[in-house]
């Protein structure tokens, strides 16, 4: 299926299905990753029946949208701890945006939300408040307590470096 900006500009992913926003009025545009992830029956059921509907359209990123996204989470410092699915969500709302002028993202992860408001997109939380301005991130090492700006393990005492909000 196809993007129509006459009718929606609103992705959704996993967090959004979960609490059923695909019931309401209006088309949506999800990932085959996101529907991966929908895995309890109730769920499933009304994203079937959405999808049937014609409520809900699965719509794959083009590869360039997801090399853009990895870009600016890279530049951001989190590409790490995103997953694919993150990943593929963040391009098609990227995509949705280039083809419409804007979209829209629901989401609650803080991390997509901060990859979206950097790539221009607005985003709206499902269950919490959305962000409206980017976090600072680093990386702590647990044990010593070294801060650094990339993932990895730490210099001095060789523990995993955890990903931390500096604001």
């Amino acid at each position: 299926m196809s993007i129509n900006c006459g009718k929606s500009t609103i992705v959704l992913d996993s967090a959004a299905m979960f609490a059923g926003i695909e019931l309401s009025y209006g088309i949506f545009y999800t990932t085959e990753g996101v529907l991966s992830e929908v895995l309890d029956i109730n769920s499933r059921m009304r994203l079937e029946f959405a999808i049937a509907s014609g409520k809900i359209a699965v719509i794959t990123p083009p590869r360039d949208y997801v090399a853009i996204v990895k870009s600016v989470a890279r530049e951001l410092g989190v590409l790490r701890e995103l997953s694919n699915v993150d990943i593929e969500v963040l391009a098609l709302a990227s995509y949705v945006k280039k083809a419409c002028g804007s979209s829209i993202l629901y989401t609650d992860d803080r991390l997509v939300q901060d990859v979206a408001i950097a790539l221009g997109i607005e985003v709206r939380g499902v269950k919490y408040i959305e962000k409206n301005r980017l976090s600072s991130y680093s990386y702590r090492c647990r044990s010593c307590g070294l801060r650094s700006s990339f993932p990895g393990t730490c210099p001095r005492c060789g523990t995993t470096l955890e990903l931390e909000v500096s604001r």
